[in-house]
């Protein structure tokens, strides 16, 4: 820690005195000699945005398990640390220590751009495959390869796939498709399509180009993609994903023989599965996390470990069930645009 955050660790730590531990956390224990108190440390980076406090677990953890527990500690945080709220908490190696990490819920993150490509320059990052998402998000698509991205109509989901994201892995220099079962002015920038069998036939031509990738990995003796010189990272993003399940499933109702509901999971299950070995990364875009709403049960998983969900779909416990099954249970807040 730098001098001054460690400064406002301090600080902080001081707000955990013996009657907040005792009377309101309750995470002391009763013995013949009096309380036990656990040991308190408290981390926070250099910009003062993050941090965590660390509560040593003294056969109390059960009692910092509760439902609930983690808004309590944020409502220690007051006064001029009010900016600062817990977010998730864990057990560390060892079960020795809690720990809850806060976050500065009061001062925004956001990127604030212009609708052109010199504007997005500022935000390439030296590593191609980082994508700056916020001021302090994001996504190493090399780590995790699929992104979700769940939002109401109305949201700005759309504009922010297409005129930040595609834009900005174009300057990466990704290759970039954009299909949409709604046609709009990002499909025809980057090339994709809008008609539902065409985007299934897109899908399972992907699917060719995973095999021929993976075939020249196994070539040249190579495990992945990160390490062949000239193979690019390649993003496909599928937007109204509900809008397209409704138009395949009438699809199959007219023509039996047609299929094209059990093509396009196939398609998209094998991309999900293998894609991230050989730089094939599914950008898929609904406005519901739901089955019927967003992709099929095994390429939802595979998409399950980069979640964004704006406004509404944020809000709701049973949305983030599907996608996001640790934060079910988030107590009701509301995200707007």
């Amino acid at each position: 820690m730098s001098k001054q955050a460690y400064k406002l660790a301090r600080k902080i730590h001081r707000l955990f005195n013996d009657k907040q531990i005792t009377d309101i956390l309750k995470l002391s224990n009763l013995t013949r000699y009096g309380d036990e108190m656990p040991e308190i440390y408290v981390w926070i980076n250099s910009n003062f945005s993050e941090g965590y406090i660390a509560i040593e677990n003294i056969a109390n953890y059960e009692r910092a398990d509760r439902e609930k527990f983690e808004q309590r500690v944020s409502g220690i945080l007051s006064g001029r640390f009010q900016k600062y709220a817990v977010v998730s908490s864990e057990l560390i190696a060892g079960d020795s220590f809690i720990l809850f990490y806060f976050e500065d819920t009061f001062t925004s993150q956001r990127l604030y751009i212009k609708d052109n490509m010199n504007f997005l320059k500022e935000f390439v990052s030296d590593d191609k495959h980082a994508l700056k998402l916020s001021k302090d998000l994001t996504w190493h698509a090399d780590v995790t390869a699929h992104l979700s991205i769940i939002a109401r109509t109305r949201a700005g989901k759309s504009v922010f796939a297409g005129r930040y994201l595609a834009r900005l892995m174009l300057l990466q220099n990704w290759v970039v498709e954009y299909n949409s079962a709604k046609y709009d002015r990002y499909v025809k920038e980057f090339n994709g399509q809008s008609d539902p069998i065409k985007i299934v036939e897109r899908a399972e031509y992907w699917c060719t180009i995973m095999d021929n990738r993976l075939r020249e990995i196994n070539e040249a003796g190579k495990e992945k993609y990160l390490e062949m010189n000239d193979m690019p990272d390649i993003a496909i993003f599928f937007d109204e994903i509900g809008n397209l399940n409704a138009s395949l499933e009438s699809l199959d109702k007219t023509d039996k023989t047609l299929k094209i509901m059990n093509r396009w999971i196939n398609a998209i299950n094998k991309l999900s599965a293998t894609g991230a070995s050989i730089g094939i990364h599914i950008i898929a875009i609904s406005q519901f996390a739901t089955k019927e709403g967003f992709l099929p049960s095994l390429a939802r998983v595979n998409c399950s470990d980069a979640v964004i969900m704006l406004g509404g779909a944020a809000d709701s416990a049973s949305e983030r069930q599907y996608l996001m099954s640790g934060f079910a249970d988030m107590p009701k807040r509301r995200y707007d645009k």
